[in-house]
């Protein structure tokens, strides 16, 4: 055998010939001639095993079946083409026939049987055309010195399995067909022979001597076939005593009941041949055993059944015995409930009645029920809390709920958990209580409540952008104050509503007061400012109609653009690159006062935010006009940057005082600082710098 060998190639050309049926009827037959055209098996042609072969010229002959095309043939009468081509047809099947080469037709006969020691190329089913089985496949009958076929197999739904090709002079070579596959030939002139293998068992050799089962147990037996190369290597099993023991068709044994049978494993290929073996079927003993309970500590008087479990759960008997070490401490019946006599020890014992070796025991001790508490006593302030915590003993005692009590409600109450609230100074008794033991009692007592003397708030005033939210919190003291809990209120909401935590979120421009006020009335503020702001985007804008005038920050989200503000005063302008990040071309914030008739004009911004503040009270400026007195305090100060480059501009009346480049570096261009003194109403003008530093001198 050969394969993936260089293919015989017929190079034709064929010729498209159109051929009209009309409305010819043909009926189906079992030998005729075919002209051009397209035939259905059952109708023109028969089903079953047909031939096609070619008396002169060529034709291409091509079979579908539903949806797969299963052949696609030439035929032809040269010396080196095949002339003929078999194939098993069924009902349904479309036959299409092309002649060419001087073709009048193409002879198809009905074959009633192959003939396995002479096939020729084709299309044959194993187990219809061909029996399933393996077969020494052998080209015997060359048409030429050059013959060859090649082989295809598929399976039942045609897709290809195998490949591979066989010449005239390859050495025969054994190969396994299974029904429903489909054998393709083709290429083949002459023809070949498939002689059937055919190898009987001659031995059995199970994969046990003999079995050992209990009830409702399952072995799996497996036969071996003797020789290997035995075509059916599959057994039957069959068993004498199927009461006693089961066996189905993959050697799975079950047991049924006790006893014994013989279990028979008997070769298909020969029923001669035959391997027994024996079975022993038992009942089921217990082999473990688990109790509820390892140790049990109850009180005297007291019941408690412990169960016990039998492994495995079917086991044929599963009787417990139980017995008792020492009777007059505690006793036990046939089911398992164990009760205390009186104060000791004994050990309970629980056997299989079918297995002595598998039993368990329960240490148990006995002693008098009592219930304790954590603390004798307790001390607490009125309006707080505390908790008792009582446990039972023995830890396996039965009615173990603890009912607690207060002698008197209205110094301090109890919960059905222990936990104690102060209502009013004074001293009172807690009782634990539980069934069968002794009370014990706690002595409560509640201290009068210290009263906050005062509430801090961590911020007394903050601004708040519209619809943002600021968090306060509120310092009670003493420390020590009984009840630290504040209520919070703001005096207006439509400007600034608080939360029970204090969370102030900014509602409407204004200024409100958040009140945190104590249980006893004291109380702290702080003032919530909400300024004005709004949005402008780029273009021409007029102060007083699209802007109210006001004291306004000025900063941008959207970029790097310009904004230009002029002013109504000759000494008054703003000339600046505004971005939204410090890039060392232009500021992040600009600060002006901005009147009524002032023009606006941004370029390069989407969005610029323009929002109303206060004057402020620092040492630290940025790009904007500024008032000392107001914004800066008077004094003599050195002034510094730690931005690149920009304008610094100071008046004092109509005089410019200061008129400087102020950088955070040295070069020929600039100044790295300037000192003056600056008298309450100057005015400053500080251009293209972020942040300008006075430090007073």
């Amino acid at each position: 055998m050969k394969r993936n060998v260089f293919y015989k190639v017929i190079v034709m050309m064929v010729l498209s010939l159109s051929i009209g049926l009309g409305s010819k009827t043909v009926q189906a037959t079992s030998d005729h001639s075919l002209s051009d055209g397209t035939y259905t098996a059952g109708e023109e042609i028969s089903e079953g095993l047909t031939k096609f072969s070619i008396p002169e010229g060529a034709a291409v002959i091509s079979v579908s079946r539903g949806n797969n095309d299963i052949i696609y043939e030439t035929l032809s009468d040269e010396e080196y083409s095949s002339k003929r081509f078999t194939i098993s047809l069924k009902a349904g099947d479309k036959i299409d026939i092309t002649l060419y080469d001087g073709a009048h037709n193409i002879e198809v006969q009905q074959i009633p049987k192959l003939d396995m020691k002479s096939i020729s190329a084709g299309f044959y089913e194993v187990g219809t055309d061909i029996p399933a089985g393996t077969y020494t496949l052998d080209i015997d009958r060359p048409g030429d010195g050059y013959d060859m076929a090649y082989i295809d197999v598929f399976d039942g739904q045609y897709n290809e399995m195998d490949s591979f090709s066989l010449y005239y002079d390859d050495d025969p070579f054994a190969y396994n067909l299974s029904a429903g596959e489909k054998v393709y030939i083709s290429s083949l002139i002459g023809t070949m022979s498939f002689k059937e293998k055919i190898l009987v068992p001659k031995s059995i050799a199970l994969s046990k001597s003999s079995l050992s089962l209990m009830v409702n147990r399952t072995a799996q037996l497996t036969a071996t076939i003797s020789p290997s190369s035995a075509i059916n290597k599959s057994v039957s099993w069959t068993t004498s005593k199927p009461e006693i023991a089961t066996v189905d068709a993959k050697g799975n044994v079950k047991a049924r009941k006790a006893g014994s049978t013989t279990i028979t494993a008997t070769a298909n290929g020969d029923p001669s041949i035959k391997k027994n073996m024996q079975v022993t079927v038992t009942d089921i003993v217990p082999t473990s055993l688990k109790l509820s309970k390892s140790t049990l500590y109850i009180a005297n008087n007291q019941t408690v059944k412990v169960t016990a479990t039998i492994a495995p759960s079917d086991a044929a008997n599963k009787t417990i015995l139980w017995k008792s070490s020492n009777t007059k401490v505690a006793k036990v019946d046939s089911k398992g409930n164990i009760k205390g006599i009186v104060n000791g020890s004994a050990t309970i014992t629980a056997t299989a009645k079918d297995n002595a070796k598998v039993y368990k025991t329960v240490a148990v001790k006995v002693s008098t029920k009592t219930v304790k508490v954590n603390k004798t006593s307790l001390s607490i302030t009125a309006g707080k809390t505390g908790t008792l915590t009582a446990s039972v003993s023995p830890s396996d005692s039965v009615d173990k709920t603890i009912k607690w009590k207060s002698a008197s409600t209205k110094i301090a109450t109890v919960d059905s958990k222990g936990k104690v609230t102060g209502k009013a100074k004074g001293t009172t008794t807690v009782t634990a209580t539980v069934k069968g033991a002794k009370d014990f009692k706690v002595k409560v007592t509640v201290n009068a409540p210290i009263m906050a003397k005062s509430v801090k708030l961590n911020k007394t005033s903050a601004t708040i952008s519209k619809g943002k939210t600021l968090t306060l919190s509120a310092t009670v003291s003493p420390s020590h104050t009984t009840n630290k809990t504040v209520k919070w209120k703001s005096s207006n909401t439509k400007i600034a509503k608080v939360d029970s935590k204090g969370k102030v979120t900014a509602i409407g421009v204004g200024t409100a007061k958040i009140t945190a006020t104590t249980i006893n009335g004291k109380a702290s503020s702080t003032t919530i400012h909400v300024p004005y702001s709004k949005s402008l985007s780029a273009g021409k804008w007029k102060a007083g109609k699209d802007l109210p005038a006001g004291r306004y920050k000025i900063t941008t989200k959207s970029g790097s653009g310009n904004l230009f503000i002029a002013l109504n005063a000759n000494d008054r302008y703003v000339n600046e690159i505004l971005s939204s990040e410090d890039d060392g071309f232009g500021v992040t914030v600009v600060t002006t006062d901005i009147k009524s008739g002032d023009s606006i004009e941004i370029s390069g911004l989407d969005r610029v935010q323009f929002t109303k503040v206060s004057n402020v009270k620092s040492n630290t400026l940025h790009a904007g006009y500024w008032t000392v007195g107001k914004d800066i305090a008077a004094g003599r100060y050195k002034i510094t940057t730690s931005s690149s480059s920009g304008n610094l501009f100071i008046y004092r009346g109509q005089n410019l005082l200061v008129n400087e480049i102020l950088s955070n570096e040295r070069d020929d261009y600039s100044v790295t600082s300037v000192t003056t003194t600056l008298k309450t109403g100057d005015r400053i003008n500080i251009s293209g710098l972020n942040k300008v530093s006075f430090s007073k001198r």
